[in-house]
């Protein structure tokens, strides 16, 4: 069972690996949980609740992921395959189609989980958030307090 800074983790690996138009991520630290902001459907944080907004991480960030775990392999056919699959004109799906027909899927998603962590942790420290006894925190400045009529507003 995965502890609760597990799960923060996956979270906000999902919310940063999230890049829809119409959804923007943020961390309710009144909740102590993702919270999705989604304008027609009537989904927002909570009145009143204190958030932080999690970016999508640039594209770029999640290329080079897949390129170091590419590197990362041995040589051979399997390393040549996603090498090749970066290079092509959608570089994620590629990657994706091609890591179905090799032996590397588990081994993939292992990494990407190592790599999202220490992008997360990184990200954790240059907003300040901390984890201590159970509990998420952050005085930084870019915590906000979330009013539905008003929108966003400093904390």
């Amino acid at each position: 069972m995965k502890t609760k800074y597990e799960k923060f983790i996956d979270a906000v690996s999902h919310a940063m690996e999230d890049h829809s138009f119409d959804i923007v991520w943020f961390f309710d630290f009144d909740e102590q949980d993702t919270v999705p902001l989604i304008e027609d459907t009537g989904c927002y944080p909570k009145d009143g609740h204190r958030v932080l907004r999690i970016e999508p991480l640039p594209s770029r960030v999640l290329f080079c992921v897949m390129e170091d775990f590419a590197n990362s392999l041995p040589d051979g056919q399997e390393k040549e395959k996603l090498l090749m699959s970066l290079r092509y004109r959608k570089p994620f799906s590629s990657f994706k189609q091609t890591l179905a027909y090799t032996n590397q899927r588990e081994n993939w998603f292992a990494f990407k989980e190592k790599q999202m962590h220490e992008i997360i942790e990184e990200w954790m420290s240059d907003e300040g958030i901390v984890y201590k006894d159970g509990v998420f925190s952050c005085n930084g400045p870019g915590v906000i307090v979330y009013h539905k009529d008003s929108g966003l507003t400093q904390k």
